[in-house]
Formats: C-alpha cells, structure tokens, sequence
C-alpha cells in the first residue's frame, strides 16, 4: 500500500511548521487556518501594537530627554550658586545630580522604566530636601517642577505599556 505525504504546511507569517489541523500558529498565533476575520483581526491587533509601541516610544524619548535638561539645569544652577556665592559644595553637588541625570538618560535607552522611576525619585527627593532646607523652594520654580514631573510621569506610563505589549 502507497503511503500518501501531505505536505507540511507552515504559517505564512512567521514560517513555522504547523501540525495537522492546526488553527493557530504556536508561535506568532496567526490563524493560517483561521476564518478570513480571525486573520483580519490578527493584522489589525498587529497594527494597533506597533502604533501603541510608536506613540509610547516617543513619549520614552520625551521623558528621556526631560532627564537631559534636568541634568543640565542643575549643572547651570550649580554655576549660578558657584560664581554668584562662591559655594563649591553646591557645584560639586549639582555636578554629581548631573551626571546621575546623565547616567539614567543613557541608560534609559535600555531600561526605560527603571531609568526613569529612579530619575523621578531623585527628582522628587531633591525638591523634598530643598523643600524642608527653604521652605520658600517650593514655588520657585513650580511651572519647571510640574513640566519635568508630568514628562517624567508620561514616559513612566509609556514604558509601562510597552513593556505590556
């Protein structure tokens, strides 16, 4: 008797072999032999994930870039306090928060949510420390401290949903 070979078939998108009467690609989930509406709606939750994953890179990168400009407001303030009070305690300070600033910009590009969770606390201790050494900081400033914030806060939310698609 002449044994009859089926051909194997393998998902048209991601190339994987797929077991007899498979529906669903183990790997990417693509109904290869799924109704034309389980595979309109799988190209669509694709477009919907790579739009949310677009949208919430930009807002990493804004975020990421708040870190930058702290980073160097503190260093530009640290040289207002230097050349206008002679205080070097404070640049070397705000040299330091700078480059820590600097440091979790960078590494943003790698660990987003860490990087920026941790900047936002740095951020908050500093305006909690200033805040109890001169109670007066706390509205200096307030339109930065509420910018720097919201951004940092929008960046925390879109690493959050990129790491959840």
């Amino acid at each position: 008797m002449e044994e009859i070979l089926i051909p194997a078939v393998h998902c048209s998108q991601c190339d994987t072999q797929l077991i007899e009467k498979q529906v669903f690609c183990t790997a990417c989930g693509y109904p290869e032999r799924g109704s034309e509406a389980q595979r309109s709606g799988f190209h669509a939750k694709r477009v919907i994930a790579n739009q949310t994953s677009q949208n919430a890179s930009k807002r990493i990168k804004s975020a990421r870039n708040s870190l930058y400009v702290v980073a160097g407001l503190s260093l530009f303030w640290g040289l207002i306090y230097f050349f206008r009070f002679e205080d070097s305690a404070t640049l070397i300070a705000t040299g330091i928060l700078a480059v820590i600033y600097l440091a979790l910009g960078y590494w943003s590009q790698k660990r987003p949510l860490i990087a920026l969770v941790l900047g936002l606390l740095v951020f908050l201790t500093i305006v909690v420390i200033d805040a109890i050494l001169d109670p007066s900081t706390i509205y200096k400033g307030i339109i930065i401290k509420i910018l720097v914030i919201g951004y940092l806060a929008k960046g925390i939310n879109s690493a959050m949903q990129l790491r959840n698609i």
